[in-house]
């Protein structure tokens, strides 16, 4: 077998305009900060559209991708249990686990929930990309 790597593999994330939107998680990864401490990265995809004025050459935002950071680091760990007891109704569970079973057991607990989250633009690194600022549960938005 013979494997073609194209030149443009893609997968660059688009920088969306700021806005709140609504969204599900539909992916977990474990990995290293630039500094080398354990992070978790989340997926969110949007599932609404920009609700700002659409210029003429508008493209859907439904469908695209924004990543959440979250420290692993023991004092930094509240901001992942916020968002696991906002979708579960409980803390993160106490106790030792290998790599592999924390991943998995977030990955069961929070892929396919569903948020209200603000995103806004960073461009910290030099390059602007979309960043989830703040999220709420789609029960806490009033109607």
């Amino acid at each position: 077998m013979q494997i073609i790597i194209p030149e443009d593999l893609g997968g660059k994330l688009r920088v969306l305009p700021e806005d709140t939107y609504q969204a599900r998680i539909q992916d977990l990864f474990l990995g290293q900060s630039k500094a080398g401490n354990p992070k978790l990265t989340l997926k969110w995809v949007i599932t609404s559209e920009y609700s700002g004025t659409q210029p003429e050459d508008y493209v859907s935002t439904v469908g695209e991708a924004v990543l959440e950071n979250f420290s692993l680091l023991p004092q930094a760990l509240w901001n992942l249990n916020d968002l696991y007891r906002d979708i579960t109704g409980e803390q993160l569970p106490a106790g030792e686990m290998s790599d592999e079973e924390f991943l998995q057991m977030l990955k069961d607990a929070l892929i396919g929930a569903e948020m209200s989250i603000l995103v806004t633009t960073d461009d910290a690194s030099g390059e602007p990309r979309s960043v989830v600022e703040d999220r709420k549960k789609l029960s806490d938005i009033p109607l």
